[in-house]
């Protein structure tokens, strides 16, 4: 038996019964109001309203994950793909034909991803791996002088095309080894043969 105030009571008794289960009520013999889910003689029943239900709160929106991008999910994994150096439209002057080029990506690149360089639409042979950094420096060896169409790509270990960045010109001068009076890159034009005065023998003729 309960002697609980009434809200307290009726609370208590349908946390503890099933959902359903009927209330009874009496007043003991000093005059005191008793709740019970057992029924006794002279006991009338107690009308319940309908139980008020509370939706659970929607769960909160997971943060987004800093670690670096999987081979899953978007074709975009890097929010920056930039070749930071040269500029677009530079003049670069090299005799060996190298072109070193700066990247940038955001987030840093993926250990399972390589970055390589795209000339002319054609993917070059030299790659850098992923190492947790966000600078990269590649450099494409023996390039062709004249204007040339830039970009870098991202690539996974299967070699297949992840993400390309937006394309830059750069026009390359170094020495041509098919300019007249030149027999290397570094060497320096023959002064032309003083002409001979007439009727001078060549030496060694003995005339």
């Amino acid at each position: 038996m309960f002697r609980l105030p009434l809200a307290a009571t009726l609370c208590a008794l349908l946390l503890a019964g099933p959902a359903g289960a009927q209330i009874y009520s009496w007043t003991d013999a000093d005059g005191n109001r008793i709740f019970s889910d057992q029924p006794r003689p002279g006991a009338s029943t107690v009308e319940l309203g309908p139980t008020n239900v509370i939706a659970p709160a929607p769960a909160a929106a997971q943060p987004r994950s800093s670690d670096p991008p999987t081979d899953s999910g978007n074709a975009s994994f890097y929010r920056e793909l930039n070749i930071t150096s040269p500029a677009h439209d530079s003049n670069i002057r090299s005799n060996e034909g190298d072109l070193t080029l700066v990247v940038q990506t955001d987030p840093p690149l993926s250990g399972s991803h390589l970055l390589r360089v795209s000339l002319d639409g054609v993917l070059s042979d030299s790659a850098v791996p992923g190492n947790g950094a966000a600078m990269h420096q590649l450099t494409v060896r023996n390039v062709d002088r004249g204007s040339h169409q830039v970009a870098v790509v991202v690539v996974n270990a299967r070699g297949e095309e992840l993400q390309r960045s937006a394309p830059i010109t750069v026009h390359l001068q170094r020495t041509s080894l098919n300019q007249p009076g030149r027999g290397g890159a570094n060497q320096a034009p023959r002064a032309p043969a003083a002409p001979r005065a007439p009727n001078v023998p060549k030496p060694g003729t003995g005339g």
